[in-house]
């Protein structure tokens, strides 16, 4: 076993992590098989306990700001939660708030005063053992939200009538915080082999939800916090004590 030693760099400009831990399960220079060892390294580094890194990278379009998630009954695809797109895709335009509406088809949640510490982070997980490694390099990070004088409750009716997925929920879990970087330079070493992603612009990296509990006619009527146990990518909601319990699944 490699011995597990984790150094930090800091500077203005940059922060960099570098940890020898054990990738002898890393199968291929594949970035869906690389991703799940660099999750809880981004997490740490860039997210916080409320914004917890997306699943899989191959996924970011699923976890844009007011992306809309539906808890299933049962797994589906190994999921128990159905993605539905943005919010105003799945908005009852006529019964909705018209400023909320012309608000939504605009499109505008950066957050101009979001600051992050420093330019660059980057990640390096190495097994000197068998020469395996994953790297992530993330540029120029901004963040996207809901403003807080924006409030969709009683303002916003989901199409509730013409969306499948929403017939008889009771709550639908929404994204009001995302954390981008520019660019992501992704690199997964085996070995003598290796491989360089270049991903997107502005991709998400780590996200907050909210859950927003549906009355009548589709209305959002109130909303909870939530939080993610990231290992087993299960939403769970908040007790007013503040302690996460897990919901009962039947």
């Amino acid at each position: 076993m490699p011995k597990k030693l984790k150094v930090v760099v800091k500077s203005l400009y940059s922060h960099e992590t570098r940890k020898d831990t054990s990738l002898e399960n890393l199968k291929s220079l594949r970035l869906e098989d690389a991703w799940p060892f660099i999750r809880d390294e981004i997490e740490s580094e860039i997210g916080s306990n409320q914004l917890v890194c997306i699943p899989h990278i191959t996924e970011a379009v699923l976890y844009k700001i007011t992306s809309l998630f539906v808890h299933n009954d049962v797994e589906k695809n190994g999921k128990m939660f159905t993605p539905l797109g943005e919010l105003i895709k799945n908005i009852d335009r006529k019964k909705s708030n018209p400023e909320y509406v012309k608000w939504l088809d605009e499109g505008n949640f950066a957050d101009q005063d979001f600051k992050f510490p420093h330019e660059s982070v980057k990640i390096t997980l190495q097994d000197e053992s068998i020469k395996n490694k994953v790297r992530v390099i993330m540029v120029n990070f901004s963040k996207a939200a809901v403003p807080k004088d924006k409030s969709f409750l009683n303002n916003i009716y989901l199409d509730i009538e013409n969306n499948i997925d929403l017939k008889g929920k009771k709550s639908v879990y929404m994204i009001t915080h995302v954390l981008m970087a520019k660019t992501v330079e992704f690199r997964v070493t085996r070995g003598t082999s290796s491989r360089i992603f270049h991903l997107g612009t502005s991709t998400p990296l780590v996200f907050g939800l909210e859950e927003f509990l549906i009355g009548e006619n589709g209305k959002l009527v109130a909303k909870e916090p939530v939080t993610i146990k990231s290992k087993a990518l299960r939403w769970k909601k908040f007790d007013p004590s503040d302690h996460l319990f897990t919901p009962v699944q039947h």
